[in-house]
């Protein structure tokens, strides 16, 4: 007790004998190696304990498919009941149609093209595709992101004669994992790699669905306790319907609730 006392008082003779500069550079510091710890930890324990979710596909047959392919987002990762992912919830509203899901936790997008790839012998009567996320916090470099982002969308309206739907969550700073120090600049990043998706979606001419851009009709930000799982990073159960229910409306107004 006594020790603990000694310390105790040895620290606040720090806090006080030092300029303010310095003991703000110190906390600075501090926050930083907290920060890194706490990202390294949750990496090591998802690899190491296995708590990502596995890609679910529902194969019907092969007179209708839908290929679903992107990051831990379209894995349905944060989510407890596999039912209740992006996968499932297109299973159910297209109960005659295949649903084969070729997604990545961690997946940046160049490793989406990557698993996009590996199908390009299959043809598709949509592609969904949920990328974009881990390049803001991943700091993918623009002009590789660019011709990355570009080739893919080329090959997947190639295999799906151009009904291609990109989705992408506009509020990447939102995610309760990240410090508050961090948010605006996740968020500045985010705007960046949304118009770059824009652009390309716009001269390939494939659908380009932006989930909850602003705050003000944003679940995650009014509600995070709700739609974030755990981890502070992906959506829970809950999440992932109100992303759901926003991508459904958005699929029925441009006619891709119909396939032919």
């Amino acid at each position: 007790m006594e020790t603990l006392l000694n310390k105790y008082n040895q620290l606040l003779d720090h806090i006080f004998s030092t300029p303010p500069e310095i003991l703000l550079g110190q906390l600075v510091v501090a926050w930083v190696i907290y920060f890194c710890l706490k990202s390294l930890y949750y990496l090591l324990s998802v690899r190491l304990t296995g708590r990502h979710r596995k890609p679910i596909s529902f194969d019907r047959g092969p007179e209708k498919r839908i290929l679903l392919v992107g990051d831990s987002t379209a894995v349905g990762t944060g989510s407890n009941d596999e039912g209740k992912t992006l996968a499932a919830f297109l299973a159910k509203d297209y109960p005659d149609t295949s649903i084969i899901n070729r997604s990545q936790n961690g997946a940046l997008t160049k490793r989406v093209l990557e698993l996009l790839e590996g199908e390009v012998d299959n043809h598709y009567d949509m592609i969904m595709i949920s990328t974009g996320g881990n390049d803001v916090w991943g700091l993918t470099r623009m002009k590789s992101l660019r011709l990355d982002f570009s080739r893919m969308i080329k090959l997947a309206s190639l295999m799906s004669n151009g009904k291609v739907a990109v989705l992408f969550f506009g509020n990447e700073g939102s995610a309760p994992f990240f410090p508050w120090l961090l948010k605006g600049f996740l968020l500045r990043r985010t705007h960046k790699i949304r118009d770059l998706f824009a652009e390309v979606c716009h001269e390939e001419e494939v659908e380009f669905f932006e989930l909850f851009s602003s705050p003000s009709n944003n679940p995650f930000v009014k509600d995070p306790k709700n739609n974030f799982a755990p981890d502070g990073l992906h959506p829970n159960e809950n999440g992932y319907w109100n992303w759901y229910k926003h991508i459904w409306r958005l699929i029925a107004d441009k006619g891709f609730n119909k396939l032919k």
